[in-house]
């Protein structure tokens, strides 16, 4: 039986990648060193070239960039035709006696830059690293050797969605904080651990964080977009940033003296922000992007300058128009035609189906080889789907869903809310809709959101195994997650438990939104309501505990992390809202019980309090930052004047 050792006893396996090697494989072959080393506690060296004996070597090559992969191709070592002329697909291959002077290798190889990376950390997801290693704080089980056979030979799929990432959003005081406490901001530094949880998930698609931020100047100058062209990762901008440029940049240079004018109108401006637009797309169109377009108010508001819904739509007509001359101008060559992406976010979905009586920009011809974005509701129920008419869209579909939203009529922005069924049936209707150029979900502060965005990048890539036909297996898919971080060797009760408290708490928070909930929000006493969801709550929290005791030390920053602290925090919200509706209830009946409900309230403040201060200290504060969220009885759609409930003694 075909086996090759990496790690045993005196076999210490170096990894190959040679001089010509893209650069990203490169970086991505040392964290792949690192992987080993968290598994065996051995390190293992990087080579440029063979070595003059080894009984064991890893090549990590791409198609027209390894002389090494030509050479075992040219010699009927290795057949690669299942990769060649594929977008981002890999090998993984055993081959014996590749050399004369080497016994064995093991081979990732990719169809391209992305499809190598996928297959290196495919081969670290095999040695059992998760690819949450640094999001989630998950330790692999220590191995004494990596010895592999033929289950790990394979040749990937094509991912099912071209382009298929996250958008860091909403990201202050949580996400800016962290950023600044340990990276001194939105650098290169900070991003590099955000490319590479991307890489690890196979997407490839970011718009990066944009609140106070341009992903353009803060790397410092243009370091996090060389980073990203380094690895691969193509960037966006938001629904409302237009041609490679952040939002916040207008700010830095708009002026009565600036060649860009003072006024986002582009009525009034219109030169101005031509200058602007063509601007950016000098400077950042030489990187792998895709380039918004379009416009709508400053800082994601409606559009500014004409009334009527017809003149919106001129205006939007030659704002298009002049941003695709300076796209063909300044970007386009011969050799790549840069992907343009219109959003259809909020007003803009209105100009472009237009009205009974005002056509809109749906059958317009500027927009033929343009990706259009489609959005759900901010609450992943979608709006709008291709009907007959638009499925032979040459530019092809998008999709824009959130796991967070800062908006009307309520935003939720802290922990988890959004069950994976909800998003299982919501983009299943979308692919199947023929929506397959662009998926694209706001994660916010990213931290929290590590589970349903392992799942929403994994049915964008492997539509097939988790897509319309896994009717009802997002059980089956949360169990293979959570054995991803904890381990093969946990007894599969505990998994069960497992999955058991974290759908329960994920699906009482999507009743209703943590943020969102009020003492009056269930019945204190009518049909037991409150009771019911208070014994549910409590059920969750004691199984919680349970697991926190019964899970080796090797998971418990894991289980804190993306387990334990969102439910306990989310938990405990719920019940403090469930005991001030039966303080008020009772109070007003001028019953004694109700001061026994108000100190329940009182002990469950002190509680969300201990717990936040709890996560911002774990792990010598690695987190530190991302426990800010308020999330306490908001009176608005927003934080503004948020309040802890009402207690009556």
């Amino acid at each position: 039986m075909k086996k090759i050792s990496i790690i045993d006893h005196e076999i210490l396996a170096p990894i190959i990648v040679e001089q010509e090697a893209l650069e990203g494989i490169k970086i991505v072959a040392k964290k792949s060193v690192e992987d080993i080393e968290r598994v065996c506690d051995k390190k293992v060296e990087i080579l440029e070239r063979l070595p003059k004996q080894a009984k064991s070597i890893i090549i990590y090559a791409t198609l027209d960039h390894s002389l090494l992969l030509k050479d075992l191709e040219d010699r009927g070592k290795i057949s690669i035709e299942g990769v060649r002329g594929k977008r981002e697909v890999y090998g993984i291959a055993i081959i014996e006696k590749p050399w004369d002077m080497i016994e064995q290798a093991l081979v990732v190889y990719g169809s391209d830059k992305r499809g190598t990376i996928y297959g290196i950390f495919q081969l670290s997801e095999f040695m059992g690293v998760s690819p949450l290693i640094f999001w989630g704080d998950v330790k692999p089980e220590k191995k004494q050797s990596l010895i592999f056979g033929k289950e790990i030979e394979m040749v990937s799929k094509e991912p099912s969605i071209e382009y298929r990432g996250f958008f860091i959003n909403d990201e202050w005081p949580c996400f800016g904080t962290w950023s600044f406490e340990h990276f001194g901001g939105f650098t290169a530094d900070m991003y590099d651990h955000v490319f590479e949880l991307l890489l690890r998930l196979k997407g490839n698609y970011l718009w990066p964080a944009m609140w106070s931020s341009s992903f353009a100047l803060d790397g410092p100058g243009d370091k996090n977009a060389q980073l990203a062209d380094t690895y691969g990762i193509v960037i966006g901008n938001s629904h409302h940033e237009p041609c490679l440029r952040a939002g916040e940049e207008w700010d830095l240079y708009r002026g009565e003296g600036s060649c860009y004018g003072n006024e986002w109108n582009y009525v009034t401006n219109k030169s101005g922000l031509l200058n602007y637009w063509r601007d950016g797309l000098i400077r950042s169109g030489i990187y792998e992007s895709i380039v918004t377009i379009g416009m709508r108010g400053e800082r994601d508001s409606v559009m500014l300058g004409p009334s009527s819904l017809a003149e919106n739509i001129e205006v939007l007509k030659d704002i298009i128009f002049n941003q695709e001359e300076l796209i063909k101008e300044y970007v386009d060559n011969e050799q790549k035609r840069v992907p343009r992406l219109l959003a259809l976010y909020k007003e803009v979905e209105t100009y472009f189906y237009g009205s009974k009586q005002v056509k809109g920009l749906k059958d317009w011809e500027g927009l033929k080889d343009t990706i259009l974005l489609l959005c759900e509701d901010n609450f992943g129920n979608i709006r709008s789907l291709p009907d007959d008419s638009m499925r032979n869209h040459k530019g092809g579909y998008g999709m824009y869903y959130h796991l967070d939203y800062h908006g009307a009529p309520i935003s939720y922005e802290w922990v988890n809310s959004t069950p994976l069924s909800k998003i299982w049936e919501q983009m299943s209707d979308v692919y199947e809709y023929g929506v397959r150029k662009v998926w694209i979900v706001n994660v916010g502060d990213l931290k929290g959101n590590e589970f349903p965005l392992s799942y929403f990048l994994d049915l964008s890539y492997d539509f097939d195994t988790w897509g319309t036909s896994a009717i009802n297996c997002t059980k089956e898919y949360t169990k293979k997650w959570l054995r991803k971080q904890f381990g093969q060797k946990i007894e599969e009760e505990l998994i069960e438990q497992l999955e058991e408290v974290l759908t329960g708490y994920i699906y009482l928070n999507s009743l209703r939104r943590p943020e969102a909930l009020r003492s009056n929000t269930y019945h204190p006493v009518h049909e037991k309501e409150a009771d019911r969801i208070i014994n549910q709550a409590l059920e969750i929290c004691e199984k919680a505990e349970y697991l926190k005791i019964k899970l080796p030390t090797r998971c418990q920053s894991a289980y804190f992390s993306m387990i334990y602290y969102p439910l306990m925090s989310s938990m405990n919200l719920l019940l403090m809202n469930l005991y001030a509706g039966k303080n008020e209830h009772y109070a007003k009946q001028g019953k004694k019980l109700a001061n026994w409900y108000e100190e329940k309230v009182r002990e469950a403040i002190k509680r969300d309090r201990n717990l936040s201060e709890e996560f911002g200290k774990i792990l010598n504060g690695k987190w530190k930052g991302m426990e800010l969220e308020e999330h306490i009885g908001f009176v608005k759609w927003n934080e503004d004047g948020c309040r802890y409930p009402l207690r009556i003694t």
